[in-house]
């Protein structure tokens, strides 16, 4: 029962200092009334100490009302109504400053060169970032052509089963320079850019283009866009790599 009780007092204390008015109505009286603290803390017997209190600090009844109540009243009010406003004065004027201060060191640090070692230490990151990101795409091409792989072997039957077609090369024979591209392709270990291949085929863009969209449709090469060379490329069929072992000039 007594620690309900003084749980309960204890809360309203608690709840009462920490209202504005009252916490500062509180520190007000004891800047206002220091006397009173100085002589009860002193080493004077208590008969002594009340009589200085009432000797020196409230000597009368204006002393009481005064000291006591009007003043620690005025102040307090000046405190809760009158602070806040040169405090949000000062407090603006000083975010302010650091702001000023902080964009003043960011222009700083943009305009100061590099140096030499900052310079290769992100020449270093920047490559071993494209270096992790190639290689992710390459992994990511490799799994796709598994993928592939293996969806091709799931359908055995379909492959059995499909009718007898006869080899590209029987339908009708390629021009001249749709054999050079098959050549080139042969030269570049199988897998060739497109671009590469318009470089170096001989003849315009479109033809080449041209060209390359017919050995796609006569089934001689694949047509697979790699991430790690931005490009489409270009690869052997079964059929294609038949076709060019079977040419006459190979």
């Amino acid at each position: 029962m007594f620690e309900q009780i003084f749980g309960s007092i204890k809360s309203q204390i608690d709840e009462r200092l920490s209202n504005p008015l009252a916490g500062s109505f509180l520190l007000s009286w004891c800047l206002w009334n220091y006397k009173f603290f100085a002589i009860l803390f002193s080493s004077e017997n208590i008969t002594k100490t009340f009589e200085l209190i009432d000797s020196i600090v409230f000597p009368d009844i204006q002393s009481v009302l005064l000291k006591g109540l009007l003043y620690p009243a005025i102040t307090s009010a000046a405190y809760i109504f009158l602070y806040p406003y040169p405090a949000k004065y000062v407090y603006e004027f000083s975010r302010n400053r650091q702001r000023e201060i902080a964009e003043i060191k960011r222009r700083i640090e943009e305009e100061t060169p590099l140096t030499l070692e900052e310079s290769r230490r992100i020449k270093s990151e920047l490559a071993r970032i494209e270096s992790e990101h190639t290689d992710q795409l390459d992994r990511k091409d490799r799994e796709i052509e598994r993928l592939k792989f293996q969806l091709s072997d799931k359908e055995p039957e379909k492959a059995i089963n499909a009718p007898v077609q006869e080899s590209p090369q029987t339908e009708e024979p390629l021009e001249e320079s749709q054999l050079r591209i098959l050549r080139h392709v042969e030269r570049l270990d199988g897998k060739a850019p497109e671009k590469r291949l318009i470089q170096i085929s001989g003849e315009s863009q479109i033809k080449t283009e041209y060209d390359l969209g017919e050995l796609v449709n006569k089934g001689l090469l694949s047509r697979n866009f790699r991430g790690s060379v931005n490009d489409y490329v270009y690869s052997f069929t079964h059929a294609g790599r038949s076709y060019l072992l079977t040419s006459p000039e190979h």
